[in-house]
This record gives structure tokens, C-alpha cells and sequence, in this order.
């Protein structure tokens, strides 16, 4: 389920949930949230903690994907999150991460969100071409050694 999505210009960012199961029986739910500058010739991945989904609700998405659905490899037809507002009416599925594991949707993407700025940021200082400007600042303290 793609969360957002935000285009300004030349820089891209989005946000998508998605469910694996990492070990037998054990399945996760992730955002991956990236962001994408054409200007600058950046792409940059990252992904948050995994939270563990109950398996029974996985099962039950799985169970309502039809054989023949052409995205099987790759998803389910029914959302974790359709699942859990027809078993669980009364959670907010905008935020099911505090009922089930006590944290919140929020804070997950909260802290992926600083990743991927502070990797952004690092990535636009680290590749910048030098300016003039820099290269005088190299030249005198050359020169003070």
C-alpha cells in the first residue's frame, strides 16, 4: 500500500508498506521510503524496522488472494490493513502498529524519515563538485602549515 507520495521539481519521495514473511511463520510488516533528486543524480533506499504482524492475520490475506491473482509473486490482493479493520473495527488502521506491538506508525516513519534525510544530506555534501570558494579555504590553510 503506498503511504505517500511527494514530487517538488526535480526530487522525489515515497513511501510504501509492505509484508514479508522473514522465517517460516513469521511475518513482518516495512516501509521502504525513498527518495529520488534528478538534479543531483541521487536515489536513495531505506527501510524500517520490521514489526511483526500476527500470522494468522497474514494467513488470512493470503487466503483471499485467488490463485490466478497476476501480483501473487509479489503481494496479496487483500491489504494487512483490510484484513485488520474487518477483524478489528474498533483499531484505527492509520495507526495499528500501538495495539499490536506499542509503537506507533508515526514514530516508525518518524525514524525512517531521519534516515533517509541524514543519509540524503550526507550524500549531497559528500558529492558536491569543490567551488571556488573551497578551494581558497584549501589554499590558506596550505599556506599557515
Amino acid at each position: 500500500a503506498v503511504v505517500s507520495t511527494q514530487s517538488t521539481g526535480d526530487v522525489a519521495v515515497a513511501v510504501e508498506s509492505f509484508i514479508n514473511e522473514i522465517v517460516p511463520g513469521t511475518w513482518v510488516e516495512q516501509y521502504c521510503m525513498l527518495i529520488s533528486d534528478i538534479q543531483h543524480e541521487v536515489d536513495l533506499h531505506v527501510f524500517s524496522q520490521p514489526v511483526n504482524v500476527p500470522t494468522d492475520l497474514s494467513i488470512r490475506s493470503k487466503e483471499a488472494t485467488p490463485s490466478e491473482y497476476a501480483l501473487r509473486s509479489s503481494g496479496y490482493a487483500k491489504s494487512i490493513i483490510e484484513v485488520i479493520s474487518e477483524t478489528f473495527p474498533d483499531v484505527n488502521i492509520k495507526d495499528w502498529y500501538t495495539p499490536f506491538v506499542g509503537v506507533s506508525n508515526r514514530q516508525v516513519l518518524g525514524l525512517v524519515s531521519q534516515l533517509l534525510v541524514a543519509l540524503y544530506v550526507q550524500k549531497l555534501v559528500y558529492t558536491q563538485p569543490a567551488t571556488r570558494e573551497d578551494e581558497n579555504e584549501e589554499e590558506e590553510g596550505m599556506e599557515r602549515t
